[in-house]
């Protein structure tokens, strides 16, 4: 996949009825990219955030790896919660300017 509309086009093909996906942030790499994202239910109140991951062959240019994680249905999560109790800056993460890796655009 190349450039953000073709992995929007990408999403869209995954559409169902009352299920709305929603990307919310990309990457910016070039073999390898990942995305966050919501999913809303018909009738639910609550969203299901996740992350995607994907990987491409620098030759063939087609995806080899893809990971999704969803994140827990238990809120919070048990051992996410001991995590940040026993080591308080557990999975805090900030963003990079757009284009600040080598390769990125």
């Amino acid at each position: 996949l190349r450039g953000k509309d073709e992995v929007r086009k990408f999403i869209e093909d995954f559409s169902f009825p009352g299920i709305t996906f929603v990307p919310t942030k990309f990457d910016d790499g070039e073999l390898s990219s990942c995305f966050t994202w919501e999913v809303t239910l018909e009738g639910a109140e609550d969203t299901i955030k996740g992350i995607s991951l994907y990987e491409i062959d620098e030759v063939s240019r087609k995806i080899t790896y893809v990971r999704d994680v969803p994140e827990s249905a238990i809120k919070p999560p048990i051992l996410g919660k001991l995590a940040r109790q026993l080591r308080p800056g557990l999975g805090v993460f900030s963003g990079v300017p757009i284009g600040s890796r080598e390769g990125g655009k």
